[in-house]
């Protein structure tokens, strides 16, 4: 696993390169599945990197979990499943909200594999993807993480958005001058 900050601006490039590195034997792009729902500032990282890479295309990429168009433990697996039928020689780069230790805080954990959503409340789901990207924005005491009021909880939450996409949006950007 990598772990990487928001805030050291290098980082970006470093993460927008593991995405690339995560799909070097494929000739298919990779698919990107965000998780999470809107409705719960914490769990909104997922559904705003979907909608910011939506918004920002240049490229044709899928993006699958939106702002309105979410992907939860509800409908989880059947999506996972959908996508998988949809894209069967695709990676897919799952993005999801974490928890973790105050220190922390504002990292974003790259792993192979993918990851097992809904972890840091007790959701039995399976592992899902071929690659995981995670953004802390809450400790894993969880004391905050369904604190909506609570403005740098909402800003930290944006900010890793913008910064998973933008590496999203890089990576996509080489990607093609490559191939």
């Amino acid at each position: 696993m990598i772990e990487l900050s928001i805030y050291n601006p290098q980082d970006k490039q470093r993460l927008a390169q593991a995405i690339k590195d995560g799909n070097p034997t494929s000739a298919a792009r990779p698919v990107y599945m965000c998780i999470g729902t809107e409705k719960v500032s914490s769990d909104s990282l997922g559904p705003r990197v979907g909608t910011l890479l939506n918004e920002n295309l240049s490229t044709p990429i899928f993006v699958y979990g939106l702002c309105k168009q979410n992907i939860t433990a509800e409908n989880l697996c059947y999506c996972y499943k959908f996508i998988r039928k949809l894209h069967p020689n695709s990676a897919i780069v799952v993005i999801d909200a974490a928890v973790g230790t105050p220190e922390q805080i504002g990292k974003i954990q790259i792993s192979t594999g993918g990851i097992a959503p809904g972890a840091a409340t007790d959701k039995k789901l399976p592992q899902i993807g071929d690659m995981g990207i995670v953004g802390i924005v809450s400790d894993k005491n969880m004391k905050d993480f369904y604190d909506d009021l609570n403005p740098a909880k909402n800003r930290l939450v944006a900010q890793t958005a913008e910064f998973i996409a933008e590496a999203i949006l890089a990576a996509s950007k080489s990607a093609n001058v490559a191939g």
